[in-house]
């Protein structure tokens, strides 16, 4: 029976309150691409930007040293003899969407095609780490942690990508980041103010509950939504009316 190696990830949107957060399941055989449009889905971002993946590789060195040798690994020491390590990076983006002139063209930033590289050569090990940064303006960032490795035969895994697990909403497209979301949650507690008459009248939408979580609508959507923003992003394709509606839960 042909196995296939599953990683299992736990994913948090960074720097907010209350946690948003995510425990996924994925085939490590899919690009990077394919893993993040399943991060995208989850937390409710609506490819309407670009995005990028980084693996700190300099850090993730520098803690396996620091496990392996324990109280005889010298810190000091090795940033004074390496002192970029630290700055090491991969970062996976969608190489045709961008200017090579803007590419970073430095030793200790390695670029990827994002949509070439598979999910096994970003990270490999348990206790990795990577970041998905989505919209350059807003500037939402998604922290990524590999805690499990396994196998799991062919018939047992077509349903993946599969949430597992998690609590929160997601983001809300163009709202200002971080900070936007937070403002427009404290609006709708607050019925009353300027504010929430603005996001009403502007999501059209008279509640909005960030605690919301529907695990059987998320691992439904998965098997929709990721294929449409492939096709969008890697194929220039834009969305049908249909799969529109679709994305922005109009159903």
């Amino acid at each position: 029976m042909e196995m296939k190696t599953i990683y299992e990830f736990y994913a948090k949107l960074h720097d907010f309150k209350p946690a948003i957060w995510r425990r996924i399941r994925v085939v490590n055989t899919m690009t990077v691409a394919e893993f993040a449009y399943v991060i995208l889905t989850l937390f409710e971002m609506q490819a309407s930007h670009l995005f990028k993946v980084q693996v700190p590789k300099g850090e993730l060195l520098m803690n396996a040293l620091q496990s392996k040798e324990g109280k005889h690994f010298d810190f000091l020491e090795f940033k004074k003899k390496y002192p970029e390590v630290d700055k090491i990076c991969n970062t996976y983006e969608l190489l045709d969407f961008i200017d090579q002139d803007f590419v970073p063209q430095k030793p200790n930033i390695m670029v990827h095609n994002v949509a070439k590289s598979k999910l096994s050569h970003a990270v490999s090990m348990i206790s990795e780490t990577m970041q998905l940064w989505y919209d350059f303006g807003d500037d939402w960032v998604i922290d990524i942690k590999l805690e499990k490795i396994y196998k799991q035969s062919m018939t047992e895994v077509s349903l993946f990508p599969k949430v597992m697990d998690g609590e929160g909403y997601g983001i809300i497209e163009d709202c200002g980041g971080v900070d936007g979301l937070t403002d427009l949650v404290k609006a709708f507690k607050n019925k009353n103010s300027k504010k929430y008459k603005d996001y009403q009248s502007w999501l059209n939408i008279d509640d909005f509950d960030i605690f919301k979580f529907d695990l059987n609508d998320l691992n439904n959507r998965l098997q929709v939504i990721p294929k449409i923003y492939k096709r969008s992003y890697e194929k220039k394709a834009s969305p049908t009316i249909s799969e529109i509606d679709y994305i922005e839960r109009r159903y």
